[in-house]
């Protein structure tokens, strides 16, 4: 209710939520966003994320903008489209990678000129409840990219794991990251309802949490 008009609440698309943050109280110029299955793995420096004269860092992964949608695609998948499309039409430039999925350094101005440039596809985004293929992937997809082509951005590098939750190499990952020491950021992301198994995965998981951070942060509630 901060940051949304009451017209696109109440909400339950992240990506509408995300087409906002630039729009709350006393936001830095200078942020990192992060979701909610995003960590930190070791001590980091704030050149990590910006280069010293002010410059966000986008971390662009391996993995392609989908070519062409269907029924299937992801709301995800048809976001980044969206985007490429938009930066295409606007600067000629084509975006063919994804960014890791991994914490987004942002500027609060970059995004506050993208929402007035764009300011359609953003309330449409804003106003959609749930999930669309209607969408723009605003913080984590097309912030960064929109930084790059009006030169608030560059290109950034970053260690980071990327962890499914379904995955049967579970433990492998969740050791490589807690005993190498090589990672910057992972992500533990469950991307499947419903598989078997789920009991050993969340008792897992949360001892390489404990493992990982058992020092709680202070705005942590205590366990029931």
């Amino acid at each position: 209710a901060d940051i949304l008009p009451a017209s696109a609440l109440p909400t339950f698309n992240s990506h509408a939520i995300e087409s906002a943050l630039h729009h709350i109280d006393g936001l830095a110029e200078h942020f990192v966003y992060f979701n909610d299955d995003m960590a930190i793995a070791r001590p980091v420096r704030p050149e990590l994320f910006f280069t010293p004269n002010g410059l966000a860092k986008v971390f662009q992964s391996g993995a392609r903008v989908e070519g062409a949608e269907n029924e299937h695609s992801l709301a995800v998948d048809t976001g980044a489209r969206r985007g490429r499309q938009l930066l295409e039409d606007r600067f000629g430039r084509v975006v063919t990678g994804k960014p890791y999925h991994a914490p987004y350094p942002l500027r609060r101005s970059t995004m506050e000129r993208m929402e007035t440039e764009f300011g359609d596809i953003v309330a449409t985004t804003a106003h959609s409840r749930f999930r669309s293929s209607t969408d723009l992937s605003i913080a984590a997809s097309f912030g960064g990219h929109y930084g790059i082509a009006v030169a608030d951005s560059i290109i950034g590098d970053i260690s980071t794991e990327y962890v499914h939750v379904e995955s049967g190499r579970l433990q492998w990952h969740l050791d490589r990251i807690r005993l190498s020491g090589r990672f910057d950021t992972f992500c533990v992301n469950e991307t499947m309802a419903g598989m078997p198994g789920a009991a050993d995965r969340e008792e897992r998981i949360a001892e390489f949490f404990e493992s990982m951070f058992p020092i709680p942060a202070p705005w942590e509630r205590s366990a029931p």
